[in-house]
């Protein structure tokens, strides 16, 4: 793993945990964290500070878990002499690591030039003020063009993605056609989704401790008896999913708001602090996406790692945290998808919700 240093603003300490895993995943090893007051930038202090430490203990890369600004990011790595990612960088390259389709590399690049063009435009403006030369490049008419190609290869990358989600609408609109009900599981990164979609669906899909296994909807339609169900897997949430990663996984995200109904997943063995801030997390991005009516049942899963004694306490609280967002449905489904226990009863819940008119009645039920 290559050691990197880590800088957070003060807003998003309460996120360390996940910063640090996601870096982890990437295949970074922090070995130092600083803190500062703001949110999109680096004061001159910290950068030579950060600078100086970067010398002598042989880091690699510097991570920003924020939304950096490129004048920063370009003094730091002018300063430090390596090399300077933000968080959304940081979750694009998680993002490569398990893209295995082509839209998803298609929608990792788009995101990545989306990202990337902010940066080129900063390198643009020093170069014109005579600060470049020697530094990223040979000089500005290099730069112009590399800005020239990056915003024609986006141009094109939007076409052949909305290409794709054309085909991705024309397949769902058949199998709706043929009167399949959809429906989506949803929830935090690593929460268990994939492994419920194998239970739920027979399949092997590969599952893991990473973040972001998961980049492709996977479908599979099941015959439970009272009809066809196509269960989707879909891309895990995290806290304020960066815009350029909403942009670029809408074909992805979409098929969370065409469902009839969503799954959403949660790991009830974690902290009730965290379990709160990602049921926040996911109805924020569910919101942002255009889920608006979507039936959602939450299912409680891993509850074969709770002590004995503590299931429902937990339950009764997770129950009062779901139930503050109109779309849920009442109580929560204790599951584990490693064991299978509890997925019978949720897929009755299921049933249940779908035999009622899942998305159609919902709308007009709420």
């Amino acid at each position: 793993m290559e050691k990197a240093f880590m800088i957070i603003p003060r807003g998003m300490v309460s996120h360390l945990d996940e910063a640090l895993a996601l870096s982890e995943t990437a295949g970074y090893r922090v070995s130092r964290v600083w803190k500062t007051r703001h949110p999109r930038r680096i004061g001159k202090g910290l950068i030579e500070e950060v600078a100086r430490s970067v010398e002598g203990d042989g880091v690699e890369v510097v991570i920003f878990y924020g939304d950096l600004q490129p004048s920063s990011r370009f003094n730091l790595m002018k300063r430090a002499g390596v090399r300077v990612i933000d968080r959304v960088m940081l979750i694009l390259e998680i993002f490569a690591k398990h893209a295995g389709s082509r839209e998803a590399k298609l929608q990792i690049e788009m995101a990545r030039i989306s990202h990337e063009i902010p940066m080129v435009r900063e390198m643009i403006r020093r170069s014109k003020m005579g600060e470049l030369p020697g530094f990223l490049g040979p000089g500005g008419y290099a730069i112009d063009s590399y800005y020239r190609h990056l915003t024609r290869r986006l141009a094109r990358l939007r076409r052949e993605l909305e290409d794709l989600r054309r085909l991705r609408r024309e397949r769902f609109k058949g199998r709706s056609r043929e009167g399949f009900r959809h429906v989506a599981i949803v929830g935090y990164a690593s929460a268990g989704k994939t492994s419920l979609f194998n239970r739920l669906t027979g399949e092997d899909k590969p599952v893991g401790p990473e973040y972001f296994t998961t980049l492709h909807p996977k479908h599979k339609a099941v015959d439970r008896g009272w009809g066809r169900i196509v269960f989707v897997d879909t891309v895990g949430f995290i806290r304020d999913l960066p815009p350029e990663v909403v942009e670029a996984f809408y074909s992805t995200l979409e098929e969370i708001v065409r469902a009839d109904a969503a799954i959403f997943v949660i790991d009830v063995s974690e902290p009730l602090s965290y379990i709160e801030d990602r049921i926040t997390a996911g109805m924020e991005t569910l919101g942002r996406i255009g889920a608006h009516g979507l039936p959602i049942i939450v299912a409680a899963n891993k509850i074969d790692l709770l002590p004995p004694g503590e299931l429902e306490s937990r339950l009764s609280r997770i129950s009062l945290i779901a139930g503050r967002y109109p779309n849920t449905t009442p109580g929560v489904v204790p599951i584990s998808a490693l064991t299978g226990e509890g997925v019978e009863e949720l897929v009755e819940r299921v049933i249940g919700v779908l035999s009622d008119g899942g998305r159609r009645a919902w709308r007009v039920i709420r």
